[in-house]
């Protein structure tokens, strides 16, 4: 039932289930047979189509299995504050927090505390030039101890590779690796049924912000009129999760690291455009960060990847496309129990193309060098790549895609290793070459038909050529 005018308004509801399930041999409750009753009495201030606040409070009483019989197992306090604190036509911030309280009845069983939230604000300025979006949320509550496996499925359906190094035919948990090449993925990773579960705290931030001086198009001002050709993305989220110790909450998402953190996921890009979107003298620079780090059985393990791009676009003559793009890049892996696992690899790559536009086609022709090496030990790759590739469609009923690669790989190292792989992506030391070939068509308005073929050859290996047909349906 619910009272109310049109600036304030009070409420409640009710809520019961009683759920019970009998054997009927013995005519005894089976675990899942439970019952809850939840009280709910609720108000509120505002409108509930603009500017709001409503406060609640939840009682629930909880009843499962116990000695045979339906007897209390805990209660459950709620309070909670769901609102809209700012609605206008360039502005909106909302606002929800829930705290809860268990109460068990078994005095061995710690009662628990729980903390939900979730802010969102969103704000533009400067007709529009500006743009600032952020979202944070935090949650508590419980996750399985994580152990995983690998387990075998048919050829390129799965993720992962094995790769044999120490050629003993034992599958070990640091032989895995992800998978290059469709006919190489044989494997996928499961995570093991565990009994055991953990108390988390886990927060997550986000935030965008694009400037677009696009509205200075128009001036006549020199340096206005420079400004409105650029464009700005920055994009942040950080996301965390932390053992709970008793009943504290752990709610800050920029907390370093510490002995408590079971996950970390990290990232962090800035693009600046210029003339975006227009093919006449466009330049992207980007610059990217992604840190990640997971606390398994095996121990911790932490990946960070730190990146520099630049890439300019021109088109020139109506049909022709030329693209420039460098890339300076920093890869980390640091295990705790897998010593051959960890890595520093430094990356220079650059590479130009070139690109006929015609009708419904596009042909291409591109070189790319690249120079690879592993700072904490040996391994060092420089890498020449000549390719082309073509794409062709029709009238968005078929398509046809096309590439051809040559790789020339000058390596140093062992090739036969986790860094080996790491430095190569799956290919071998010397002249490689790999080429694919997508065809796709829509039969019906309910049925499409795409072949998909792959094939590589490396020097002293023979010819591995990969296809599958597929026909899907659509309902």
């Amino acid at each position: 039932a619910v009272y109310g005018i049109k600036k304030a308004w009070i409420g409640a509801a009710v809520g019961f289930e009683d759920n019970q399930e009998k054997t009927t041999a013995n005519n005894t409750l089976t675990p899942i047979s439970q019952r809850f009753k939840e009280y709910n009495p609720f108000f509120g201030v505002g409108d509930s189509l603009k500017i709001f606040a409503e406060f609640g409070y939840k009682y629930r009483v909880n009843d499962s299995v116990q000695n045979a019989r339906l007897q209390r197992f805990n209660t459950a306090n709620t309070y909670y504050l769901n609102s809209r604190l700012l609605q206008q036509k360039n502005a909106q911030l909302q606002l929800f927090v829930s705290y809860r309280n268990f109460d068990y009845e078994n005095p061995e069983i710690e009662n628990e505390q729980s903390l939900n939230s979730r802010l969102l604000y969103n704000h533009r300025f400067l007709k529009n030039g500006l743009r600032f979006n952020t979202a944070f949320e935090t949650n508590s509550g419980t996750q399985p101890q994580q152990e995983f496996t690998f387990v075998q499925v048919e050829p390129t359906q799965g993720t992962y590779v094995w790769i044999d190094y120490n050629n003993n035919g034992v599958q070990e948990l640091d032989e895995f690796e992800i998978a290059q090449f469709s006919d190489q993925a044989e494997y996928i990773r499961v995570l093991l049924p565990s009994q055991t579960f953990i108390p988390v705290n886990q927060n997550k931030f986000s935030a965008n912000i694009v400037l677009d001086p696009i509205f200075w198009k128009s001036s006549k001002n020199g340096l206005k009129k420079i400004l409105s050709h650029f464009y700005n993305q920055t994009s942040y989220l950080t996301n965390r999760r932390v053992s709970k110790k008793g009943n504290n909450f752990d709610i800050n998402p920029f907390s370093g690291e510490s002995e408590n953190l079971l996950a970390l996921a990290q990232n962090f890009r800035n693009s600046l455009y210029f003339n975006r979107g227009k093919q006449k003298f466009t330049t992207i620079y980007t610059y990217l960060l992604n840190r990640s780090r997971s606390q398994l059985s095996t121990g911790s393990q932490t990946n960070n990847l730190y990146s520099h791009q630049l890439q300019f676009t021109h088109k020139f003559q109506e049909s022709w496309l030329a693209v420039l793009s460098t890339q300076i890049s920093t890869q980390e892996s640091i295990t705790e129990n897998f010593a051959n696992r960890n890595f520093e690899i430094n990356s220079q790559q650059l590479g130009p193309r070139l690109s006929y536009l015609w009708n419904n086609a596009r042909f291409d022709v591109f070189y790319e060098y690249q120079n690879r090496k592993n700072q904490t030990g040996e391994g060092a790759l420089s890498q020449q790549r000549f390719g082309a590739s073509f794409a062709i469609s029709k009238k968005q009923k078929s398509s046809l895609t096309g590439e051809f690669n040559l790789f020339k790989n000058d390596f140093q190292g062992n090739a036969f290793s986790p860094i080996g792989y790491q430095l190569l992506e799956g290919l071998q030391p010397g002249q490689n070459l790999t080429w694919n070939l997508i065809a796709q068509r829509q039969i019906t308005k309910f049925l499409d038909l795409n072949l998909n073929y792959q094939g590589r050859k490396s020097e002293g290996s023979t010819t591995i050529h990969t296809g599958n047909i597929q026909l899907r349906a659509f309902f």
